[in-house]
């Protein structure tokens, strides 16, 4: 009996999930659609979508002609405001606080940047985490009790933060579920839930600036690898004689040669004449507006910087096609901002890879300026959509 109790309770929770995920990729949806798509029964989607137009997950939006005179469609949609969660992202250099809705939007966000003076130690970071995240609660007039959980993505390895001790603190002042995450795995998957441009749950996610950073991504889930490292592009050696040391400890990795750090430390050795580029050092933010004209206009000095750092990426690119037979590769980041360095990447790819393959390169649609976004729309996946929206399971 309590066999047949669970496995009943599992499949309400696995088709309050597939109505859910329908209703996140399409609002103003009716119930016809919904049991067209996923195959139930429209008895059971009536039964699904009465229950949680009670519980206040999902509204009535509207009607639409069906055709027949008499008869129309109720159309639904998620009530964003249901729920929220918050977003943390952390690096060496920054914090980013932020709270979204249901639907993956910001409501509000905060960004803290560590100045080279700053002496915070973790209790202090955790603090100041904290009180940000409950200002921006307070500010935009959010119950906690609403908050279904807080993601913490992580840039990079962060060498000495632990990122293990801030999630259980977390978890405890903020008495919150948390999930942990690095932050390219996190955007690939807010890629998968919340792109509208999204087709396919089988494709290499590609995050450039600061660092750089993939994500494998096969039936809408993230390849892991044994040590949760699958994917490194970053910390591949593309050449081995270069006069650079990645954070990782080797020489030549692909994102010691091509980081925004490391160009934003090339652009200051130019002096004053071209300090303009540099929007913000801390945090290394370029101007590639700027770069992309002086490339148009085939400046010798910044073609010198930026010609072999795209090469080196766009052999990467091909590589990781021949390696993963992916549908394509999603490139995330300010460098593609401007369509001409997106073409001129994306040319390069198609040169190495030859007329033999049918993976191409695909510009995200995902906002490049916040990290933590990803980890909330993460949040959002296990602890509401994969669950049915139960706040506890």
């Amino acid at each position: 009996m309590l066999e047949l109790g669970l496995s009943q309770k599992n499949v309400k929770f696995q088709n309050r999930s597939k109505v859910l995920k329908v209703l996140r990729k399409q609002p103003g949806i009716s119930r016809k659609d919904i049991s067209d798509q996923i195959g139930l029964t429209k008895a059971a989607i009536s039964s699904i979508t009465s229950e949680m137009i009670d519980e206040k997950i999902i509204v009535e939006t509207g009607n639409q002609e069906t055709g027949v005179v008499g008869r129309k469609k109720v159309l639904l949609e998620l009530n964003k405001d249901f729920g929220y969660v918050l977003g943390l992202t952390i690096s060496e250099t920054f914090i980013t606080v932020l709270i979204t809705n249901l639907l993956g939007e910001t409501v509000e966000s905060y960004i803290h940047e560590f100045s080279s003076g700053d002496c915070c130690d973790k209790d202090e970071v955790i603090d100041l985490i904290v009180e940000k995240a409950l200002y921006l609660l307070w500010m935009n007039g959010i119950d906690k009790q609403s908050v279904l959980g807080i993601g913490i993505s992580y840039i990079g390895e962060l060498g000495n933060v632990d990122i293990d001790y801030i999630k259980v603190q977390m978890a405890k002042k903020l008495r919150l579920k948390v999930v942990l995450s690095n932050n390219v795995k996190a955007l690939a998957m807010l890629q998968v839930d919340f792109s509208i441009k999204e087709t396919s749950e089988n494709f290499l996610f590609v995050k450039y600036g600061p660092g750089l950073g993939m994500a494998i991504v096969e039936s809408g889930t993230i390849i892991e690898g044994v040590d949760n490292k699958a994917g490194e592009i970053g910390h591949t050696i593309v050449d081995a004689d270069a006069n650079t040391t990645c954070r990782c400890g080797r020489t030549g990795c692909l994102e010691a040669l091509i980081s925004e750090k490391g160009i934003v430390e090339d652009i200051e050795k130019l002096g004053p004449n071209y300090s303009y580029l540099i929007i913000n050092k801390n945090l290394s933010i370029i101007d590639y507006k700027s770069v992309n004209e002086l490339l148009e206009m085939k400046d010798p000095t910044i073609t010198s910087i930026f010609e072999k750092r795209y090469d080196l990426f766009a052999k990467s690119l091909a590589n990781s096609i021949i390696l993963f037979n992916p549908e394509y590769i999603c490139v995330y980041g300010l460098i593609f901002s401007q369509p001409e360095i997106f073409e001129m990447i994306n040319t390069k790819v198609k040169g190495y890879l030859g007329f033999n393959t049918t993976a191409f390169i695909k510009l995200s649609d995902l906002d490049p300026t916040s990290d933590a976004i990803g980890v909330a729309a993460l949040v959002l996946r296990e602890l509401f959509y994969d669950v049915g929206g139960f706040k506890e399971v």
